[in-house]
């Protein structure tokens, strides 16, 4: 899910530089950055763009505002990694055993029934065990060539 302002530009469309801690708008003002700050471009420069109303929305004398969050240089360099071609099979790799975490969950719920982690550790390896089971079994419903009563 992307950023929810609208019609107006995302942080997508500023350039970042993590290597120089900058941030130039699409008008070509620069700012420096710090980590877990916001940055401000003031309404003077944003109102010169052509598409100034893509910039922002707010009343006259405000700009617009950019928040770099504390990890930063981490989702930087995530969001390369997620736009190579290993990024992403990394990704389709992870979606079967989140799928698979997501089920286990739902079934046993939220917080351990147990104290102590022997039985919670044979509780979870249970639940694991019936969720497997019932997929089994659907595969094997779906291979046969008649439909079985449920």
């Amino acid at each position: 899910m992307g950023p929810r302002n609208g019609k107006l530009f995302t942080k997508a469309d500023f350039k970042i530089n993590m290597r120089d801690r900058t941030i130039t708008c699409p008008a070509g003002e620069t700012e420096s950055i710090d980590l877990g700050a916001d940055v401000e471009f003031f309404s003077a420069t944003v109102r010169t763009l052509p598409t100034a109303n893509q910039v922002h929305d707010s009343k006259p004398g405000s700009g617009r505002t950019v928040t770099i969050a504390d990890d930063e240089l981490l989702q930087h360099r995530l969001r390369k990694l997620m736009s190579s071609a290993k990024g992403r099979e990394r990704i389709r790799e992870r979606v079967a055993v989140e799928h698979r975490l997501a089920h286990l969950g739902r079934r046993q719920g939220r917080r351990a029934r147990y104290r102590g982690t022997r039985k919670n550790l044979f509780d979870v390896r249970r639940a694991a065990t019936v969720q497997n089971l019932e997929v089994i079994d659907r595969r094997i419903a779906a291979a046969l060539p008649f439909r079985r009563a449920a």
